[in-house]
């Protein structure tokens, strides 16, 4: 946590205290919509449970030691793939076949090592070769990168055998990042995929969030005055990609669809951006997602 606040200390300090950006239309959102927006949420909150990522897992039901996964733990799911401390950035997660709903998952853990916290740090620019002019944060990208190889050869063996199956990825603050990049990789290699983004920061430049905005099927969802989407900041040429899902409702009650606003644009201060500078004060809003998001999260800071 000190870590963490000093980081949104130093940025805060940096943010810029107005930008011409017009709040473009919205529209609402359905109850199956919600639903599913519920749902998925809970394959995020499952990354951060041990026993999903651990290398170990492959065969084992996906579950949720918090309870924090119940719709879920409900379906006929198994790990085939899991990934964790491999990498310097720490990058952990799993790839399980959800044969209920005939669904190929690949969920990414969100912030939980000091390795994940320097990844968030690293806000240089990278260019990813996913377009012209595109940049990305090379702490996101390199996160990635470091587990690409593992997770496209799994990918590649389940989708030869559950060709009917959907792909979605999902992730949590980091791995909604994570998740975001991963995605447009992979559809620039030929795969078809939903991505379900919750709490994520920015992960690149204009170019690379038009690029991605453009592929379709992402929901990247922001609540409240959650700090965690205002980074890194827009002064340093980072944008959202588009649309975003904003809730309104407040922590530990139950989303309605009136509570979620869908706003289009790179930069659009009717939502999570206009609700003034990331604050750590603020950071409770990035815990709860339609349900809390990173109640499997575990103790302490570990390297």
């Amino acid at each position: 946590m000190t870590v963490l606040a000093r980081f949104l200390t130093v940025l805060s300090v940096l943010a810029p205290l107005s930008q011409a950006y017009p709040a473009l239309q919205t529209r609402d959102i359905s109850l199956n919509q919600l639903s599913d927006f519920t749902f998925w949420v809970q394959y995020a909150n499952a990354a951060y449970c041990a026993n999903n990522y651990d290398p170990n897992s492959a065969g084992t039901k996906v579950g949720c030691l918090d309870s924090g996964c119940p719709e879920v733990e409900a379906t006929n799911t198994t790990i085939a793939f899991a990934f964790s401390g491999t990498t310097l950035t720490d990058t952990a997660g799993f790839v399980a076949i959800d044969h209920t709903n005939k669904h190929v998952v690949l969920s990414f853990r969100g912030s939980f090592s000091i390795r994940n916290w320097i990844t968030d740090a690293i806000v240089f620019f990278t260019d990813p070769e996913l377009c012209t002019g595109c940049r990305a944060e090379l702490g996101f990208w390199s996160a990635w990168t470091g587990v690409r190889d593992g997770v496209i050869q799994q990918l590649q063996d389940l989708e030869a055998e559950y060709s009917h199956y959907d792909l979605v990825l999902v992730g949590h603050s980091l791995g909604a990042a994570i998740a975001t990049l991963a995605g447009a990789d992979l559809r620039s290699r030929g795969h078809k995929l939903t991505v379900y983004a919750y709490g994520s920061p920015r992960v690149g430049n204009e170019e690379l969030a038009q690029f991605i905005t453009d592929q379709g099927n992402n929901y990247r969802f922001t609540h409240t005055s959650d700090p965690v989407p205002k980074l890194p900041l827009l002064i340093m040429n980072y944008v959202h990609i588009s649309p975003e899902y904003h809730i309104s409702a407040g922590n530990n009650v139950t989303v309605r669809p009136q509570d979620v606003e869908v706003y289009q644009g790179h930069v659009n201060f009717a939502g999570n951006t206009g609700t003034g500078l990331p604050l750590l004060t603020d950071f409770p809003d990035h815990s709860w997602y339609f349900r809390r998001a990173d109640g499997c999260k575990g103790e302490g800071l570990p390297f």
